[in-house]
């Protein structure tokens, strides 16, 4: 049976990993250093796993249990984390950072009209953590990666749940490369990546980098809905005034100059006849167009 340990810290509505040596091996998660942690942040529930199959999956039980918002579900390893298009995370052991986060709607902040804001919530705070704590330039690749000198580094993984019309809950789920070894070895892995340790030439704390995203996704919440967070996704963006193509899993969409990110998170692109066009998610997949 799988080992999971709880910890309750309350929940603060209005707001105001620590792990053994790793040298490829398997980590064993500190529980009581990650509580002491975490206990000054204003979150929910604290739910720790050696392994799960994906975070964003026993999120979606802890919601059916009735969890309280802005609870965590942090795990050392997933074997089948979830990425967009259906697509697999693997987190190898000791290696990653893999959390997911659970929200509801909140007046002000979390409704259908900022839904579009929530990826660039995740991918701005991992964007500004890993420049502010380990000086690594990072970008973020619309809508959902976070790079490091072209290659990724991260991914965010959004899921919404209605019933009906009615928005229900959001979870956020963000994976992070810590370790050299966490890099895919898949040959379908259609995409250069890198990890925090090989792009920084040191050993990252998995702990530290833990409570630094959280600090600076707690702030960008709190911004949700103000221009603020818009205009630093901008300011974040990869790729921006350069030459991108657009594709869906049925082929090739469009070609055209990244201009930025509209209010409601959707990419806006400059074509070659002037147009201006406004693209949402969804499966879109952006990549720079090779001019040599």
């Amino acid at each position: 049976m799988e080992t999971v340990v709880c910890y309750h810290q309350g929940f603060v509505p209005n707001w105001g990993q620590a792990l053994l040596p790793q040298s490829g091996t398997m980590a064993v998660m500190d529980i009581p250093r990650w509580k002491e942690r975490l206990t000054h942040l204003p979150l929910g529930e604290l739910h720790f796993h050696p392994e799960v199959g994906s975070t964003n999956l026993e999120a979606e039980k802890l919601i059916q249990a009735g969890v309280e918002p802005f609870s965590l579900v942090i795990a050392d390893s997933q074997t089948a984390g979830r990425g967009r298009q259906g697509r697999t995370w693997i987190t190898r052991p000791g290696q990653a950072l893999a959390f997911s986060w659970i929200l509801f709607p909140e007046k002000g902040r979390i409704r259908p009209e900022t839904l579009g804001r929530i990826n660039g919530l995740g991918a701005l705070a991992v964007a500004e953590t890993i420049q502010e704590k380990y000086g690594l330039q990072s970008e973020i690749k619309w809508p959902n990666d976070v790079l490091i000198e072209g290659s990724k580094v991260a991914g965010i993984l959004v899921e919404v749940h209605w019933q009906g019309c009615q928005l229900m809950d959001v979870i956020l789920g963000i994976g992070i490369n810590v370790g050299k070894e966490s890099i895919p070895a898949d040959p379908q892995f259609n995409f250069p990546a890198t990890s925090l340790e090989g792009s920084a030439g040191k050993e990252i704390n998995r702990l530290d980098l833990l409570v630094g995203l959280l600090e600076s996704l707690l702030k960008w919440y709190r911004r949700l809905a103000e221009p603020s967070l818009i205009k630093a996704w901008n300011e974040h963006l990869a790729y921006k005034n350069q030459l991108v193509s657009l594709n869906s899993p049925n082929g090739p969409l469009t070609e055209g100059t990244l201009q930025g990110v509209e209010q409601d998170g959707s990419l806006i692109l400059g074509t070659s006849t002037g147009e201006v066009r406004h693209f949402h998610s969804g499966v879109i997949q952006l990549r720079l167009v090779d001019r040599s």
